[in-house]
């Protein structure tokens, strides 16, 4: 059971001037990582048993997501939670709750990089994709816990405490970040976490445009093509289909 605590709301620090709600682009993050989270248990429990090829794929991808937000998490934990701690002292419990929170998600997500790796080595066998899949539900509550929380208590006091060129610090230390899972998958489901009549906007605002490009030629068939990978249409689906 989590103990709710007391709204935060601690002023900006006098070096810090208050900024616009930049903390809205770690929340389509958030959104992004609500959605592969909850999708794994039912990947992983789709999976025939003895289906090595298909837990092989699966694999890879879910070694890419607990990376990703291994590194999510140690990107928060070196820009925001020491900053939060100094220029906001009466925000302290939610610090440390935040704090806390990352280390549970971060055992949970060492616990499930080994499930994979037994799950594969096994030929895909069904009682360690039962072992693997109830890991991903824990792990998946816990996210829903703890971006709920992160989002009502941390966010808005990190809106005010942090400035423009800390926020640009930290979306230059995530652009030097190799992603551990294809960047067009990433970049389309970021693209889909934000509401259809913002997305263009969202494009030109966010995105060089080399990029904006090179989703438009090729980038949006690849992150379609991706997700079919992940989302195969059942065998039996297909044959109705066409009859």
């Amino acid at each position: 059971m989590t103990t709710r605590l007391p709204s935060s709301g601690a002023p900006a620090a006098p070096d810090a001037p208050r900024t616009t709600c930049r903390s809205d682009e770690i929340v389509l993050i958030h959104r992004m990582f609500r959605r592969l989270f909850g999708e794994a248990p039912a990947l992983v429990r789709e999976v025939v048993p003895g289906d090595t090829q298909r837990a092989a794929f699966l694999s890879k991808h879910l070694h890419g997501l607990t990376k990703l937000l291994h590194v999510h998490h140690h990107a928060e934990d070196d820009f925001f939670w020491d900053r939060m701690s100094e220029r906001a002292p009466a925000c302290g419990l939610h610090v440390a709750l935040m704090r806390s929170q990352h280390e549970t998600v971060s055992d949970q997500l060492d616990a499930i990089d080994v499930l994979i790796d037994d799950w594969t080595a096994g030929g895909a066998d069904a009682a360690a994709a039962e072992r693997l899949a109830t890991a991903l539900d824990e792990v998946d509550r816990t996210l829903a816990v703890h971006l709920a929380d992160e989002e009502r208590e941390a966010f808005p006091v990190l809106d005010a405490v942090l400035s423009e060129a800390e926020w640009d610090e930290i979306s230059a230390h995530a652009q030097r970040e190799k992603p551990p899972l294809p960047l067009f998958l990433l970049l389309g489901l970021m693209m889909e976490a934000v509401p259809e009549a913002e997305r263009a906007a969202w494009m030109d605002r966010e995105l060089p445009a080399p990029m904006r490009v090179a989703y438009r030629l090729f980038g949006r068939r690849r992150y379609e093509r991706a997700l079919r990978r992940l989302h195969p249409v059942p065998r039996k689906s297909v044959e109705v289909g066409r009859r």
